[in-house]
């Protein structure tokens, strides 16, 4: 024990402490070190050194050179065989972000199973570490002690390492341990304990938390053939690893020697040779993705197996300088693209070719490149070197026709984000309305080239809308897919424009048929190297053409030609496919292909349609200058006042149908005419619109052209008003009866318009009936069926009269006697075969039919027999299959049979006839009696009809009911007997009630109404209505408490 000694006054008392805390003595700086593998090499790199790279979308340095970010360190290898291991990084890490907290009772275990790693590191944090004294307040520091263990292929854990956190931060400190990995079978287990007990407290600061893991295979590697780029970054900048985006100029590729990219020009001829450069030329990615060894389909294709020649042609096309949309100019095509992952060769190559509208094909041991650009044709075909000389052409959906296109593209001016560019055909939206299309344009960084992209899109679903289909012989199928190929088929062209040569000689080719040709036309020959050549005819000599110039190759006999003119060119197609047929023949589809389209969508030039066709158009323009006049002319001493009507003539019409309307009524046919008028007699006075519809040879009408309405002054009176219209029943019909006024009349004829209503309103057209016709019958109604009708009539000029009657229109019923209509009935029924089978007696089966031939069934005066018989008649429009089969028993002079027929008749007059019919018979006393069912149809002279007949004294319904039976539907003697029925809607001629008649909700006093035979009648009204009660003697009213208020008769 120590002693202290002190001094001091006698004063008691002191003063308080001010609490203290300690400065942080923990300090962490990271630094993050990534790898990034941006590409195969080699490339040519960044396009503006730092600011080419971007951290968290922001780029590292300014246009000014400033930095926006600090401590950043960037290192960059572009990809070459024998580079440098970038500085700095002698391992490769993996590091897996973990982010949970690290608490004594809950360790932190992970696996790792890749057996090549060297060590791992494991990254712990403390977000805060401080203990306040409770007692003086300070603030100091404090220490929490932990372990990683390790376990090596599933063994025990062992402790590699023991470490704490001592001392005070108040900011999050964090700290790397790198475990060294012993080598192992299947892997690792790595353990990371709390040793020091959570303070779970206020006044302690002591949460732990581990942050990461990375797996580590030290190794300093130089990436031979990667491009690179290194970052050494900051910590204290980010919370965690940034993203991190770099803008490159991508692969250094081979493009032809005479070609300068940067330039995008060709010096001279190129003599097939290759150089290394930069470049975005969509056609020499393509060359070097097919060629290249490790990426590509180099290990499969060499150079030898692409068409170089084609991909320099369709190169040239992508590298043309055109309108850019906002008054600059740019590449037709170029590609920027970044591709990512591994995918289906053919799918990869077809998407590239698509950045120049083309397609890839592998055909003869090649790879072929087309584009859909302007070529030339390369062959001609016409219906003489056409297997059965048939072109099948087919069109392409309406639904296919795309007007609206959204084509997605990749922004420069916005880190390449992905943006939209809307794309709209004005014509093809008149036509065909919004139909839209959502595409994505491969490699395009360019809202130009995007907006090209739509607008060939659109352009070609509207204007390359046909396919043709034809077959060859193997001397034809010289094409390829993509070629351009001329169509002279003259079924289509509407005269002959193409054949054989006959014989040639020099520029002199001899035809085999005479054609419409003329000095300055054009001459198409196959030569015999598979090419189409054309030349100007300079001299006409029936069949023998003399050309302006020499062919290339002499002409052949035999070869194909076609004879173009200024109003009828051969039809241009691409070939899509070239299929063998048989060995010996090919099957050639090809699509519509339009030039003048690529102009159009470069510069928005018009489209030019090209004449293929002398036919008429299937699409007829309409007349125009529609104009009304009238004029008079006194005709045996009336004033006729006439209607002219006039228009001019429209390309490619042979008639004219003209309707006209007069005060906005309905629409008159004046009728059809070859000229350019028509005249309309005795009009009336009103305003006159008329209209106008041209018709071409193939019977098309075009739209109606309209006249402006016209006051013309005419007739001023309508047609008189029918005299009469009387409609009478028949049976299942009624018969109309009009008849005209006296007096002159100007009648063309009779409009009969009818409806279920009273009210002309809802009614509807009948007929129209030419004058004098004066009578209808209007048939096929059920029995009691009744309708209104109005009549008018309508003058030779179209004027229509006031209708008859004025107001409800005239009641009409078809029959509703039961007498009538059953005998009508009987006698329509009576006319069929089937009623005739059903009626007529069963034949007799004799003695020695009834059995077999030898052994009878019996004898003459006692027997038995069933026989069936079946037969088919075929004989010149007419077919019949029978089927008949009879039972019967005899004694003496009486028997019973029964009998079941089946019979199909088919005549070619249209008779037809399905029957089916059972029959019973007896035979006693002189006497035969039948029953039968008879079920058929019936087509006889156009009427087909269904029926179900029933021959019998007596027929019934019977319904079982336990031990008895009930029978609530029997005819007996012509009689109907029902027990209980339930009718809808029923007419009934003559009613004899037995017992009483009343409403179904009768109750007596209260509701409903009650006949009974004895003569007394209660009518009660509804709700509180009150009631009525007759007798033959007395009348009682009685108020709705059932209280009497009036009585009337004798008492």
């Amino acid at each position: 024990m120590r002693n202290i000694i002190g001094y001091g006054g006698g004063k008691s008392g002191g003063g308080s402490s001010t609490p203290t805390e300690a400065p942080d003595s923990l300090h962490s700086v990271a630094y993050a070190r990534v790898l990034d593998f941006v590409s195969e090499g080699e490339i040519e790199g960044f396009v503006n050194g730092l600011q080419s790279v971007y951290l968290e979308g922001t780029p590292l340095a300014n246009a000014d050179g400033t930095l926006n970010f600090q401590n950043v360190a960037v290192d960059y290898r572009s990809g070459t065989q024998d580079q440098d291991a970038i500085p700095g990084f002698p391992s490769v890490e993996n590091e897996t972000a973990v982010g949970v907290e690290l608490t004594a009772t809950t360790p932190w275990v992970r696996a790792v199973t890749n057996t090549q790693l060297s060590a791992v590191r494991v990254q712990l944090s403390v977000p805060a570490l401080s203990r306040a004294d409770t007692s003086s307040g300070n603030i100091n520091g404090y220490r929490v002690e932990y372990a990683i263990d390790l376990a090596v292929d599933g063994g025990a854990l062992q402790q590699v390492l023991a470490s704490a956190f001592d001392g005070k931060t108040t900011s999050k400190y964090a700290r790397t341990h790198r475990i060294e990995l012993p080598r192992a079978k299947t892997g690792w287990a790595i353990r990371v304990r709390r040793i020091t007990p959570n303070a779970n407290s206020g006044t302690v600061a002591d949460v732990t938390r581990i942050e990461s893991i990375a797996e580590v295979i030290d190794a300093r590697l130089r990436y031979p053939n990667s491009a690179l780029v290194g970052l050494r970054i900051d910590a204290r900048q980010f919370s965690n690893v940034p993203t991190r985006s770099y803008h490159l100029r991508g692969r250094i590729i081979r493009v032809p020697s005479n070609y300068d990219p940067a330039t995008r020009t060709y010096t001279g001829l190129w003599d097939g040779t290759f150089k290394t450069a930069y470049s975005n030329n969509p056609a020499w990615i393509f060359y070097d993705l097919v060629l290249h060894q490790r990426y590509g389909l180099g290990e499969r294709v060499s150079a030898a197996m692409i068409d170089r020649w084609s991909l320099y042609q369709i190169g040239q096309y992508c590298d043309e300088l055109v309108p850019d949309g906002r008054g600059g100019q740019e590449p037709r095509f170029t590609c920027n693209c970044f591709l990512q992952q591994r995918n289906d060769a053919y799918a990869v190559l077809q998407d590239l070719a698509g950045v120049f509208r083309g397609m890839a094909y592998w055909a003869a041991s090649n790879v072929v490149a087309v584009a859909d650009m302007p070529s030339t044709a390369s062959y001609l075909f016409h219906s003489g070197n056409v297997i059965d000389g048939r072109f099948t052409y087919v069109g392409s959906a309406r639904r296919a026709r795309k007007t609206v296109s959204l084509v997605s593209w990749n922004d420069p001016a916005d880190q390449y984000r992905a943006k939209v560019e809307h794309v709209e055909d004005g014509e093809g939206i008149a036509r065909y309305g919004i139909q839209q299309t959502e595409v994505t344009a491969f490699g395009c960084t360019s809202q130009g080239q995007a907006h090209r992209v739509g607008q060939w899109i659109l352009l070609t679903s509207r204007l390359e809308t046909e396919t043709v289909t034809f077959k060859v012989a193997l001397d034809a199928a010289v094409v390829m897919p993509g070629s351009i190929i001329e169509v002279a088929d003259p079924a289509r062209a509407g005269r002959a424009n193409g054949g054989r040569v006959r014989s040639a000689d020099g520029r002199t080719v001899v035809l085999d048929r005479t054609v419409l040709v003329a000095e300055g036309d054009i001459l198409l020959v196959n030569l015999p190297d598979g090419t189409a050549q054309r030349r100007t005819v300079s001299r006409v000599d029936g069949q023998s053409l003399t050309v302006s110039a020499d062919w290339s190759q002499p002409v052949q006999p035999e070869a194909v030609w076609s004879v173009e003119r200024a109003d009828l060119k051969t039809q241009l197609f691409r070939v899509v496919s070239v299929t063998e047929d048989d060995g010996l023949t090919f099957e050639i589809s090809a699509l519509e292909y339009n030039p003048s389209k690529f102009s159009a969508i470069d510069n928005g030039t018009r489209i030019e349609a090209r004449p293929v066709s002398v036919l008429p158009p299937s699409v007829q323009p309409a007349p125009t200058d529609v104009k009304l006049a009238t004029y008079s002319v006194v005709d045996q001493g009336i004033a006729i006042t006439t209607m002219m009507i006039e228009w001019q003539a429209a390309a490619s019409a042979v008639a004219y149908t003209v309707e006209w309307r007069r005060d906005n009524g309905e629409w008159v046919t004046a009728g059809r005419t070859g000229s350019q008028s028509l005249e309309v007699r005795n009009i009336y006075a009103g305003t006159y619109v008329a209209r106008v519809r041209a018709i071409n040879a193939l019977d098309v009408a075009s739209l109606p052209a309209y006249s402006a309405e016209t006051r013309l002054n005419g007739k001023t009176s309508p047609p008189p008003v029918v005299g009469t219209l009387i409609a009478t029943a028949i049976v299942f019909g009624i018969r109309l009866d009009w008849a005209f006024p006296t007096g002159p009349l100007d009648v063309e004829r009779t409009e009969l318009w009818w409806s279920k209503t009273p009210n002309r309103a809802s009614a509807t057209a009948l007929g129209d009936f030419a004058f004098p016709a004066n009578t209808h019958t209007l048939m096929g109604l059920a029995a009691g069926a009744g309708f209104y009708f109005w009549a008018r009539l309508v003058d030779k000029s179209g004027n229509v009269g006031a209708w008859y009657p004025s107001g409800n229109g005239v009641l009409g019923m078809s029959s509703d006697q039961a007498s009538d209509i059953l005998s009508y009935m009987k006698g329509q029924i009576g006319k069929t075969q089937l009623a005739g089978d059903l009626l007529s007696a069963v034949d007799s089966i004799a003695p020695p039919m009834a059995g077999s031939d030898e052994d009878f069934a019996g004898d003459g005066t006692v027997y038995a027999g069933i026989v069936s018989t079946q037969s088919v008649l075929e004989e010149a429009g007419r077919a019949m299959a029978q089927q008949v089969t009879t039972m019967q028993a005899t004694v003496a002079q009486s028997s019973a049979a029964v009998q079941v027929a089946q019979q199909a008749v088919a005549e070619q007059g249209g008779r037809l006839a399905a029957m089916y019919t059972i029959k019973t018979q007896i035979a006693a006393n002189g006497r035969t009696y039948l029953a039968g069912i008879g079920v058929g149809v019936e087509n006889d002279a156009g009427v087909i009809e269904s029926q179900v007949l029933i021959a019998a004294d007596r027929f019934a319904v019977l319904h079982p009911n336990g031990n008895s039976v009930l029978m609530p539907f029997v005819v007996q003697g012509g009689q109907v007997f029902m027990n209980s029925a339930f009718i809808a809607d029923g007419t009934i001629t003559s009613a004899k009630i037995g017992d009483s008649i009343q409403s179904s909700n009768f109750v007596a006093g209260q509701t409903g109404w009650r006949l009974s035979k004895s003569g007394l009648f209660e009518n009660n009204g509804s709700g509180v209505g009150g009631r009525r009660v007759d007798t033959s003697a007395l009348t009682q009213i009685f108020d709705g408490n059932g209280v009497l208020r009036v009585r009337m008769g004798v008492w």
